[in-house]
This record gives structure tokens, C-alpha cells and sequence, in this order.
């Protein structure tokens, strides 16, 4: 089961990057932040040090993406600095309308208890587009896959936090009975809410079968290609007050094993909770209203 790793807990990093033999496989994550084709990704790095550092990455996610890329780098000063090359991709199977990245990953090395890992960051660019940046992420890596487990197991709280929604001064909210990518935006229910800061938990309903969604607010992107398990995934996110009505999407990804894509969304309001079943397909995406009505003492 994976657990998403939006925001990656900050490590004192050891000094140890000099003395340390990097080489051989590491297990990990990488992730991608809102806006990109997908937050989580399984990772491995294959490793070779000498003077300097080369080797392959592997990034798969599922039965639907697989890439693999040669690589080197150098140690500078406590960073491991390791760089993608267009020219050694050995492996590039991704969905017809996705774009494998060439990746700049930095990463320091640190050893908690028995176990040891990489951690830090990647940037890059687009494999077909060298001038289009791709969206960044962490990464984390371990020596073993029970090392990582249990990196995993202890970062198991970690959430997704939408950016702030940039709007007018008027903050005019968007159509929301016009078409949305080619489907109907079908209202499934208007709920009030009473804080403007608010928690959202989806995950999967009945039996688990790879449904993947995308949510929007207001027609922007809060988080993409979330794969429902039955581990909830929780977004948090901010209403503007000076919009009467808000609205969130779910956008079927997919249709799952089982059709239609289906999930439990659940929207958290400080005590409140209200529990919400979403039927998406590639017809009509699944709406959700809410409408923000401080309690009188706030």
C-alpha cells in the first residue's frame, strides 16, 4: 500500500557524504508537487562510486509507468549531486498523453540507527521539451526495503496542503455550469461549512480497485492523480471568504477495474464531519458545493 508523501519530514543530515560508499541499490519514493501527473512514485537508485558517480534510476508507478535513465554525479561537500542524461534513457513507458523528466537530483546521505538513506530534492525538464521545466519533488531512499518501510511507516501522517488559490480582488468564482474536460460537472450535494480552513479524506469505497481521481477547487488543481486506496489520502486546503460558493471536483483519472471510478469523500469541518459517496465516470465528474457561513462568535 502506498502512503503519500506530499511533505517529507525535514532530517538533520549527517556529514558524512565524503567517507560514505554510496554504491549499490537504493529503495525509495520520489514525489511531485500539485500540478504535476502524479505526487507519489515508486524509486530506485542503481549506484556505482569511484572517483566519481554513475549509474541508473528507475521510476515506476503500478503497471503504468516505467523509466528507466543512466546517470553520474559528484559529491559536493555534504550533497550528492546526480544528473540524468537524455542521451542513456534505457526505458521510457509512460500513458500516450505524459512526458518522462530528465531529473537533477541532490540528495544527502544520513545513517539512523541500522539504517541509511538519501534524502533531499530533483528538479527537471521535460525528455521531449528541454526548455519546459517539469514540476519538482523530494525523494527518499534506503539501503533496504525495510528501512524504508519503516521511514514510511513513521511519516504515515503526512498530508497534502493545496496552495493558496490566487484570485481577484473582486474574487469572482469561476462558471460552474459550464463543461469540465470534455465532461458534465454532476452536483452531488451542497453542504455548509463553518471554518474556512477544512480537511479533506477520500479513499476507496467497498473493494479496492486502483480508481485513480484528480481534485479540483474552484476549477484549479488541488491534487493529481491520487491512486484510492483504502488508506485515506487528506488534502487541506483554505476557503476565500469573499466567494459565496465553493465547488470540488472529482475527476475520473480512470475507471478502476470496476466501472465507474468510485470513491468516500469525507470534508472535515473543525467537529464536523460530513461523509459523502462520489460516483465519477468520463461523462459527468462528481461536484461538491460548499457553502461558508461563519458561526456567529467568529
Amino acid at each position: 500500500m502506498k502512503t503519500l508523501l506530499y511533505l517529507l519530514i525535514s532530517c538533520s543530515f549527517v556529514s558524512t557524504a565524503y567517507s560514505q560508499d554510496i554504491s549499490g541499490k537504493w529503495y525509495g519514493k520520489i514525489t511531485q508537487l500539485p500540478g504535476g501527473y502524479s505526487q507519489l512514485y515508486d524509486f530506485e537508485l542503481e549506484l556505482t562510486q569511484k572517483k566519481s558517480i554513475w549509474g541508473d534510476s528507475y521510476a515506476y508507478m503500478k503497471d503504468s509507468v516505467e523509466i528507466r535513465i543512466g546517470l553520474s554525479g559528484y559529491i559536493d561537500n555534504d550533497t550528492i549531486r546526480l544528473s540524468e542524461s537524455r542521451d542513456w534513457i534505457r526505458v521510457d513507458r509512460v500513458p500516450w498523453n505524459w512526458v518522462a523528466c530528465i531529473k537533477n537530483i541532490n540528495v544527502a546521505y544520513r545513517k539512523d540507527s541500522n539504517n541509511e538513506y538519501l534524502e533531499g530534492n530533483w528538479n527537471g525538464v521535460s525528455k521531449d521539451r528541454p526548455y519546459e521545466d517539469c514540476i519538482p519533488g523530494r525523494v527518499i531512499l534506503s539501503r533496504t526495503v525495510d528501512g524504508l518501510n519503516q521511514f514510511l511507516y513513521e511519516h504515515r501522517d503526512s498530508v497534502i496542503t493545496a496552495p493558496a488559490a490566487v484570485v481577484s480582488a473582486e474574487a469572482v468564482a469561476p462558471d460552474f455550469n459550464s463543461p469540465f474536460l470534455n465532461t458534465e460537472a454532476k452536483k452531488v450535494t451542497e453542504i455548509q461549512v463553518h471554518n474556512k480552513a477544512l480537511k479533506l479524506q477520500l479513499l476507496d469505497y467497498l473493494r479496492q480497485d486502483n480508481d485513480t481521481v484528480s481534485v479540483y477547487l474552484n476549477r484549479e488543481i488541488m491534487a493529481k492523480n491520487l491512486w484510492i486506496s483504502k488508506r485515506a489520502t487528506v488534502i487541506n486546503f483554505t476557503l476565500d471568504p469573499r466567494l459565496e460558493t465553493h465547488e470540488i471536483l472529482l475527476f475520473a483519472e480512470n475507471l478502476g477495474e470496476i466501472p465507474p471510478n468510485t470513491s468516500e469523500l469525507l470534508i472535515i469541518d473543525g467537529n464536523d464531519t460530513h461523509r459523502i459517496m462520489i460516483v465519477s465516470d468520463k461523462q459527468k465528474t462528481a461536484a461538491v458545493y460548499l457553502r461558508y457561513k461563519p458561526r456567529k462568535n467568529e
